[in-house]
C-alpha cells in the first residue's frame, strides 16, 4: 500500500513538472510551481551542459521561494503557444534580484540569452521595466523550453508570469496607476506635515515626516522604483539602498515612537528595548558596508519585524496607562506588524511568495499607518489645544483674580489711608485737647504754688493759713504728678515706645500690692477697699501695663466714691479667661458722658471732693488691656455706683506657641 502511494505521488509530481504551459488567447499565464529547478551550489552549470542537469519538480504550491541563499538556481519550463499572438513577455515580478539570465532557442537551435537584474544598468535590459522582463517569439502551435538562471544575495523568489504585449501594457498601466495613487497620497501627506512642522515647529511632526519618507522608501525599493528613477546607471546603489533602507525606517520610527509616547517617562525598559533594537540594526548595517555583499539582508527583516512588534507593545502599554492618543498609535503599528510579519516570512521562504512580492500588503500597511498616526497626531493636538485653552482660562482666571486682589488691596489701602487720616485727625484733636489740659492742669497748680511762695516770702501768711495753703498745694501737685505719669505712659504707647513683655502674671499678688499702695488715699475719705481675690489667678500679660490698669481703675473708684463708701476688687474665670472687676458705690457715670468714657474727650471730670480728673487714665487702661489680648467695659447706675471689668487670657490655657512668641512681641514693642 505504501509503495503504491509513493508511486502515485511520484507520478503526480512528475505530471506537475512535465506539464506544458499553454499560452492562450487570455494573454496571461501565471507559472507558479509548474517548472523544474536545480540548485547549483558551485555555480558551474552553463547553458551548454544544461542537458546533463536532472531538474527537480517544485513541491510547494504557489510561487517558487527559496529564501536567502547564495547558491545559483536554474529553472526550466516548457511553453506551448495555442494563441494567434506570437510575441510574448516573461516577467519576474520581484525587483531585488541581482541577475536573471533568460535562455530560449531560436529557429536554428542556437541559444538566445537576455540578462536583467539590479546588478546591471537599466539600459542593459531588453525591456525598460522595474522588473526583469524578457521578450520572446513563439509561433502558433510551437513548443519551446525556457531556462532561467538566477544568482542573487537577496531572497530567491521567482514569481514568473507570461504575458502578451497588450495584456502586459494594460496590467502595467493599472499597476502604475495604483502605485501612483499610493505614492501621491504618501507625498501629499509628507508635504502637508512638513508645512505643518514649519508652522508649529513640533518635533513629533518632523519625526513623522521622515518616518513617512522612510516607509515610502522601503516600498519603493522592493518595487524597483528607486533603481528606475534615482540611479538607473549606477546599480551599485541598489546594494547601498538595501543596506540603509531598513535601518533608516527603524531609526525614524524609533524617534517618532519615543517622542510621541514620551517613552522615557512611560516605561524606561521599553525605551531601552526599542533603542537596543535600533542600535543592533545600525551595527549590522555598518558591518554590511565593511563586508560588502557578504552579510545577508535577512537580519534587516528580523529587526524591522521586531521593531514593529516593540512599537505595538509600547503603544499598547501607553493605552494601558490611559494615554489617549496611544489608541490610534497602537492601530497605526498593528498593520505594519502584520504586513512585515508576512513580508519577512515570505522573504525567508516560509510563506507563499504571492503575499510578499505583490507589495500590496506593504502599501496597505503604509496607508493605514499614515492614517492612524495622523489621527493620533490630531488627537494629540486636540488634547494639547484643550490643555492650552484650559491653561489660558486658568491664566485668565489668575489674572482676573490678581486684578481683583489688586483692586481689593487698593481698596484696603484706601480704607487704611482714610483710617490713618482719621487717626491723624484724632491725634491732632488729642494734641489740641492735651495742650488745653496741660495748659490748664499744670499752669493752675504752678500759678498757685508761685502765689503761695510770694505770700510766704512776704510774711503775710499766718501759720494756720500756711498749713491750709500747703495742704491744697499738696493735693494739686499729687493730681498733677498723676496726670503727668499717665500722660507720659500714654504718649509712649502712642509712639510705640512702651515695652510689651507678656509673661506669667500672678494677679492676686498684683491686687494685694495695688490695694496696699492706695490704702492712704482710701483712709483720707474713709472708704473701705475690699479685696475679694481668692485663690490663684495667673494670666499671660505685661506686669507694668496691668499694674497701671489696676492703679488707674482703683484711683478712679476712690475719686468718684463718696466718703464712707466701699470699693470691691474681685476676680473669676470664664471660658479660659480671667475677669477682674472694680466696683464702687460712688456717684455713677452720667449718661451723656458714657459714650466718651474711653476717649480723650472725657476730660476735666471732678471727684466727690472736687478731685480733678482728665479721663486719660481710662484711655490708657483700654489700650493696655487690648494690647494684652483682653477687653474692658463697664456697668453703671447714676447715683448708685460703677463697676469696671476687664479680661485677660488665663496663663494655664495659653498655648506654647503664644508663650514662645514672647520674644517677637517684645521685639516689636520695644523702643
Amino acid at each position: 500500500m505504501k509503495g503504491l502511494l509513493l508511486i502515485g505521488l511520484f507520478f503526480v509530481a512528475h505530471y506537475t513538472f512535465c506539464q506544458t504551459l499553454d499560452l492562450t488567447e487570455l494573454g496571461r499565464v501565471v507559472v507558479e510551481n509548474r517548472m523544474g529547478y536545480w540548485r547549483d551550489t558551485e555555480d558551474t552549470v552553463t547553458i551548454e551542459n544544461i542537458d546533463a542537469v536532472n531538474f527537480s519538480p517544485l513541491k510547494k504550491q504557489g510561487v517558487p521561494n527559496f529564501g536567502f541563499d547564495y547558491s545559483a538556481y536554474w529553472f526550466k519550463m516548457d511553453v506551448s503557444n495555442k494563441a494567434a499572438e506570437t510575441t510574448w513577455l516573461l516577467e519576474i515580478d520581484f525587483a531585488p534580484l541581482d541577475q536573471v539570465d533568460f535562455y530560449i532557442q531560436d529557429s536554428t537551435r542556437n541559444w538566445i540569452k537576455m540578462t536583467a537584474g539590479d546588478l546591471l544598468p537599466l539600459r542593459a535590459r531588453d525591456v525598460l521595466h522595474r522588473h526583469p522582463v524578457f521578450p520572446f517569439t513563439l509561433s502558433q502551435g510551437q513548443t519551446q523550453t525556457i531556462y532561467l538562471h538566477i544568482k542573487t544575495i537577496s531572497s530567491v523568489q521567482v514569481p514568473a508570469i507570461i504575458w502578451n504585449q497588450e495584456k502586459f501594457a494594460r496590467a502595467s498601466y493599472h499597476v502604475q496607476l495604483l502605485n501612483g495613487l499610493f505614492y501621491g497620497a504618501m507625498f501629499i501627506m509628507v508635504f502637508y506635515q512638513l508645512f505643518l512642522f514649519l508652522s508649529i515647529r513640533d518635533k513629533i511632526t518632523f519625526y513623522y515626516v521622515i518616518t513617512l519618507l522612510a516607509m515610502t522608501n522601503v516600498v519603493s525599493f522592493f518595487q524597483g522604483y528607486n533603481f528606475i528613477y534615482l540611479h538607473p546607471t549606477r546599480p551599485v546603489w541598489n546594494d547601498i539602498f538595501a543596506i540603509i533602507t531598513g535601518p533608516a525606517f527603524i531609526i525614524t520610527a524609533t524617534l517618532l515612537t519615543r517622542v510621541f509616547l514620551d517613552l522615557r517617562k512611560l516605561n524606561k525598559w521599553l525605551d531601552y528595548l526599542l533603542l537596543a533594537n535600533m542600535f543592533i540594526d545600525i551595527f549590522i548595517a555598518i558591518l554590511m558596508f565593511i563586508y560588502f555583499r557578504q552579510i545577508s539582508y535577512k537580519y534587516h527583516h528580523y529587526l524591522v519585524f521586531s521593531h514593529c512588534l516593540i512599537a505595538s507593545i509600547c503603544a499598547g502599554y501607553g493605552l494601558y496607562k490611559r494615554y489617549r492618543p496611544a489608541r490610534f498609535y497602537l492601530l497605526a503599528w498593528v498593520s505594519p506588524f502584520i504586513a512585515t510579519g508576512f513580508f519577512t516570512m515570505g522573504n525567508l521562504g516560509l510563506l507563499s511568495v504571492y503575499l510578499s512580492t505583490s507589495n500590496s500588503g506593504l502599501m496597505a500597511s503604509c496607508i493605514l499607518n499614515m492614517l492612524f498616526i495622523s489621527f493620533a497626531l490630531g488627537d494629540r493636538w486636540s488634547i494639547l489645544e484643550r490643555e492650552n485653552r484650559r491653561a489660558k482660562q486658568a491664566e485668565l482666571e489668575r489674572e482676573q483674580g490678581e486684578k481683583f486682589r489688586l483692586e481689593e488691596e487698593v481698596r484696603n489701602r484706601t480704607v487704611e489711608i482714610q483710617r490713618q487720616n482719621l487717626q491723624l485727625e484724632e491725634v491732632n484733636h488729642v494734641k489740641d485737647k492735651l495742650l488745653s489740659v496741660v495748659s490748664h492742669d499744670i499752669r493752675g497748680p504752678l500759678g498757685s504754688l508761685h502765689l503761695a511762695l510770694n505770700l510766704v516770702k512776704s510774711g503775710s501768711l499766718s501759720a494756720s493759713e500756711f498749713q491750709k495753703v500747703s495742704e491744697d498745694l499738696e493735693a494739686r501737685l499729687t493730681h498733677t504728678t498723676e496726670f503727668i505719669d499717665n500722660l507720659l505712659q500714654w504718649a509712649k504707647l502712642q509712639m510705640r515706645g512702651e515695652t510689651f513683655e507678656p509673661d506669667r502674671l500672678d494677679l492676686s499678688k498684683l491686687a494685694d500690692e495695688s490695694v496696699k499702695l492706695l490704702e492712704p488715699e482710701c483712709a483720707q475719705k474713709n472708704i473701705t477697699l475690699k479685696n475679694h481675690f481668692q485663690g490663684s489667678f495667673e494670666a499671660l500679660a505685661d506686669l507694668n501695663m496691668i499694674r497701671s490698669v489696676f492703679r488707674n481703675l482703683l484711683t478712679n473708684a476712690i475719686k468718684f466714691t463718696k466718703p464712707n463708701g466701699t470699693i470691691s476688687l474681685s476676680a473669676y474665670r470664664v471660658e479660659h479667661k480671667i475677669i477682674i472687676s472694680v466696683a464702687d458705690s460712688g456717684v455713677g457715670i452720667p449718661e451723656k458722658n458714657r459714650s466718651k468714657l474711653f476717649t480723650i474727650s472725657s476730660v476735666a471730670t471732678q471727684g466727690t471732693k472736687q478731685e480733678k480728673g482728665t479721663g486719660l487714665g481710662l484711655l490708657l487702661c483700654k489700650e493696655f488691656v487690648e494690647k494684652n489680648g483682653g477687653t474692658i467695659w463697664f456697668e453703671t447706675r447714676e447715683g448708685k455706683g460703677t463697676t469696671f471689668y476687664f479680661s485677660l487670657p488665663e496663663f494655664a490655657e495659653a498655648s506654647d506657641e503664644v508663650r514662645d512668641t514672647n520674644y517677637e512681641v517684645r521685639r516689636k514693642f520695644r523702643p
